[in-house]
């Protein structure tokens, strides 16, 4: 049965990202967060029931959801403003239906997990292009990206307009995390660090076995056999 619903994971997880291969233009004067799409923002299409757990012990239910734009797991208030967890060191996990979200330099989304071990993704919303005006107003897909500023007060994060058409676009980092839910980029690097008596088997199983950092199923084959 844990197989199985390895399975499902990793089939869900591929089935996600290759979904999100679409790019999105903001053009200039608009501002990101008001003009990109809320499917592409959001990892939920709407806010849904969560428990957070905090590292202290205690807990909070709210409504979440995942904002990939700005980073954040946010949370609906009492008035329905939209509030983003302000010390989110905090937090052990927090668990949205059966998705978990951990929090180590950013919010990571548990792909699958073995003995403790958990194989995790960030996924972002990002910059990725900007086009930079060129001769006859025409434009160019070459040039800085830097062209978004963004202002944070409090709980926050006022996005300002772009000065350019530039393009967003999702990206995935893949991450692999101990029982504490520290958490190391998916490389070989990372696994024979966070298994240093089996580097051996780790440097041959990625031989053998061809191993695609960037595939959740390759992650979770090479998690398994390190962690039995």
């Amino acid at each position: 049965m844990r197989s199985l619903w390895t399975l499902i994971l990793v089939l869900a997880t591929l089935q996600g990202l290759a979904q999100s291969r679409e790019q999105y233009t903001v053009k200039p004067g608009e501002i990101p967060d008001k003009v990109l799409p809320a499917e592409a923002v959001y990892y939920f299409p709407e806010f849904r029931k969560g428990e957070a757990n905090f590292k202290t012990g205690g807990k909070s239910t709210q409504q979440f959801n995942y904002n990939c734009l700005l980073d954040e797991l946010q949370f609906l208030a009492a008035g329905g403003d939209t509030l983003a967890i302000a010390e989110p060191h905090e937090i052990r996990m927090i668990q949205i239906d059966s998705v978990i979200f951990y929090f180590d330099k950013g919010y990571l989304r548990q792909v699958s997990t073995q003995n403790g071990y958990k194989i995790a993704v960030r996924e972002r919303l990002i910059q990725t292009d900007a086009k930079k005006e060129a001769a006859y107003g025409s434009t160019s897909g070459t040039g800085a990206i830097n062209s978004i500023e963004s202002v944070r007060m409090g709980n926050n994060v006022f996005k300002l307009e772009v000065r350019r058409e530039v393009l967003f676009a999702k990206r995935h980092a893949f991450y692999i995390g101990d029982r504490y839910n520290r958490f190391s980029p998916a490389s070989k690097k990372g696994f024979a660090s966070l298994f240093p008596e089996k580097k051996k088997l780790i440097e041959t199983f990625v031989k053998e076995q061809h191993t695609d950092f960037n595939s959740p199923g390759d992650l979770q084959r090479l998690l398994e056999a390190c962690a039995q």
